[in-house]
């Protein structure tokens, strides 16, 4: 009856300075959900991520939290068929034309070529902070760099 009373006595101190001292940085499940959701955010139409892997993090202060992320992305589309569909969509101004076909030209210096179905690796470094409400991507610390197809 003791030894349940001393396991159960520990086991309630350790909930409780988990509690006072909360987490110092995002787990690992959260980094990889929300840098999916980032990603495929900003690939909308073009990439969308399967996997996300961790390859470090650190702590710049308790609320500041780096992950460097290698992230695996099928095309969903090639980059001249995505092109296509943004010169064709009536919906969008001559303005958010130009700035589109800004972008893709970014992408066309940056990216290898690739067409739909191609897997392409990409190195983030998101930026978590810690909020009222949990941890949230704050945004890219760096350019990324992408690897080979």
């Amino acid at each position: 009856m003791t030894k349940i009373l001393s396991t159960l006595s520990l086991l309630f101190t350790v909930v409780l300075l988990a509690g006072c001292f909360g987490l110092t940085q995002p787990t690992d499940s959260d980094i990889q959900a929300m840098a999916k959701e980032k990603f495929n955010q900003e690939f909308l139409g073009l990439f969308l991520a399967d996997t996300v892997v961790k390859d470090n993090g650190y702590k710049k202060n308790d609320t500041h939290y780096v992950a460097e992320l290698t992230i695996t992305a099928t095309a969903q589309r090639s980059l001249d068929e995505y092109a296509r569909e943004i010169m064709r969509d009536s919906t969008l101004s001559h303005m958010e034309k130009m700035k589109q076909t800004f972008g893709i030209g970014v992408l066309k210096m940056t990216l290898p070529e690739f067409k739909q179905g191609d897997s392409i690796d990409f190195s983030r470094n998101y930026l978590f902070i810690k909020t009222d409400n949990g941890w949230m991507i704050k945004g890219t610390l760096e350019d990324s760099k992408t690897d080979s197809i």
